[in-house]
This record gives structure tokens, sequence and C-alpha cells, in this order.
């Protein structure tokens, strides 16, 4: 939420404050009272310490992996990679010599993007030879602490994306939430208070105060500048 827009939020939060404490006042306009609930709602879900407000306001960095779970992944692939380059070497396989040639200091160093792409290749070109590497000590849950290693990392670099996405849809939800608010003011709670401007002309001056937006964004407090209604 930007300045504005909090400004915004604290001019709504301060004219539910009047609406609540004249509620006395408007008992019998049944419209008046659907609507204070209505704007009630709003201002709750735009507050900052709302679940979605936080979620907008605070997304992880995309891509972001640990150290230890990158380094993890690149020792257990650099592991069965080593078994990998030894039988391609013995069976003089050129291609597969490529694939396995990678040490753990050359994956520590690989790029996000090329370390689980490389030891996804390894752990599938040990899957194809597994038979060959058994003869060297290779087992089973080697590859399978390869796959773990793998899954987890992908795992850590998926999961801040999708927060990110997440904040995105939350900082658009919140936007029309404010959209809502500011609509249901202008175009209904504003016209209810028109009647009250004689009767109850203590209710209506304080309403009127309320609604003012006080943006202090970048300015001193001493020069906070006052907007119209909106």
């Amino acid at each position: 939420m930007n300045d504005k827009q909090r400004a915004r939020l604290t001019m709504m939060q301060a004219t539910l404050a009047v609406l609540n404490q004249y509620a006395a006042v408007y008992t019998a306009n049944k419209a008046l009272g659907t609507a204070r609930a209505e704007l009630a709602a709003l201002v709750q879900h735009l507050d900052p310490t709302a679940d979605t407000q936080q979620a907008a306001h605070n997304p992880n960095s995309a891509g972001a992996v640990k150290k230890t779970t990158r380094n993890h992944l690149a020792q257990r692939a650099a592991e069965v990679a080593a078994a990998l380059l030894a039988y391609a070497d013995a069976q003089d396989d050129i291609r597969l010599h490529t694939a396995a040639d990678y040490s753990e200091y050359q994956l520590r160093r690989a790029t996000d993007n090329d370390l689980p792409r490389i030891a996804k290749n390894i752990h599938d070109q040990a899957k194809d030879h597994f038979a060959a590497l058994q003869e060297q000590g290779v087992t089973q849950q080697e590859l399978t602490e390869l796959a773990a290693a793998l899954a987890a990392y992908q795992a850590e670099q998926t999961a801040p994306r999708l927060a990110t996405a997440d904040a995105k849809a939350n900082t658009k939800v919140l936007a029309a939430d404010l959209r809502k608010a500011t609509g249901l003011l202008r175009n209904r709670i504003d016209k209810f208070l028109i009647r009250y401007q004689r009767s109850e002309p203590k209710f209506h001056t304080a309403y009127q105060s309320a609604r003012k937006v006080i943006n202090t964004a970048a300015r001193p407090a001493t020069e906070a500048k006052v907007k119209p209604s909106v």
C-alpha cells in the first residue's frame, strides 16, 4: 500500500469511527446501517495488519535458494557423476563422459537454472546405467538421495516465485477493495448523510471532517495537505 492509498484508508477509518459514534442517530435508516457494515468489512480487509496486506507487502525474493540446499545438491550430484564418468571412460562413451564431467566445485558455481538441469541429467543417466554402476558400489539409496536433493532445490526455487505471484494478486485485490470502498462512500453514504445536514448538524459536520483525505507523503507534518473528500 502506497502513501496515497494509506491516506485514503486513514480517512475511511476516521469516517467509520464517526458513523459508529453516531449510530444511534440513524437507527431507523436501515440502508445507512447496511452501508456502514459494508464499509467496516472493507476497511478491515484493507488494514495493513490483515493477512492479504501482509502478503502483498512482503513477497519473498523470486528464485532464492538456500546455500545449504544448493551445496547439498551439488555434493550428491558430484558423487554420482564421478561414478558415471569412470564408467563412461571405461566404455569410451564420449557423450556420457560429457554429461558426467562435473566436479562438486563446478556444480556449486553453476547458475540457479543450470544446476538442477545438470543434476537431473546426471540422475537420469545413472538410472539408465544403474546395473553397471552397481559394480562400483553405487546403491539405489544414492540415487534416491540425489532425487530428494533435486526436489528440495526445485521446491525452494519455485516457492518464492509463487509467493510473488500471490502477492501481485493480493495487491490487485486490495486496489479493488479500495475502489469499492471509495465508491460506497461517494455514491451511497455521502448521499445518505445529506438528509442529516439540518436535523443532525454535529453528525454531519463530524462526518464531513472525517471524509477529508490528509496526505502527508513526503511532507513535514506541518505541511500536510488536506484534500476534499473522495
